[in-house]
């Protein structure tokens, strides 16, 4: 008798036990609730992935440079070889970046009579280029030749922002 007292005893600290149905329907709406939680959080993981990938995150490059209105930033010195330039247009109109090999000082390269810098001058050699003007708030990536050591020079060529200062020195080594 002292088992069934025991068991007895358990039950009723436990309660009533609910009809099949009842608890049921307790877990489709828990599964209902934990379903709709993790949708939201795989929206929110996609949408945030795809804001990176539309220039929200750094863009690949071993050497990371940033325009603004007026200006380059960039490291001054760069090692020899082959690089990835990751370019962020942080600025509020397109801008661009073109590097050349010259022992002519950024503030000092041939210019076209539009005060834009002559990019066929056989006094720059060109090693790297972004292209077409990256839009506001977008990244890209682009390439460069095989740097020797030697002087350099990153310019915005697009017109009047060479004039306007978006231009730095630079040195491989």
């Amino acid at each position: 008798m002292s088992t069934n007292a025991g068991s007895t005893d358990a039950q009723n600290l436990r309660g009533p036990r609910k009809p099949l149905r009842e608890e049921v329907r307790g877990m489709r709406a828990m599964l209902l609730v934990v379903t709709v939680v993790m949708v939201l959080v795989v929206g929110a993981i996609v949408i945030g992935l795809l804001a990176n990938d539309s220039g929200g995150g750094a863009p690949k490059g071993d050497i990371q440079a940033v325009t603004v209105d007026y200006a380059i930033h960039m490291p001054h010195t760069l090692a020899t070889g082959h690089h990835t330039v990751g370019l962020t247009n942080n600025g509020k109109e397109g801008h661009e970046i073109v590097i050349f090999r010259t022992t002519l000082p950024a503030d000092n390269l041939p210019l076209n009579s539009d005060g834009d810098v002559n990019e066929e001058s056989p006094q720059l050699t060109s090693v790297g280029d972004s292209g077409d003007a990256l839009p506001p708030g977008q990244a890209k990536s682009f390439t460069t030749s095989d740097l020797q050591p030697g002087h350099y020079v990153a310019v915005c060529n697009l017109p009047g922002h060479y004039k306007l200062g978006m231009h730095i020195n630079l040195q491989v080594s």
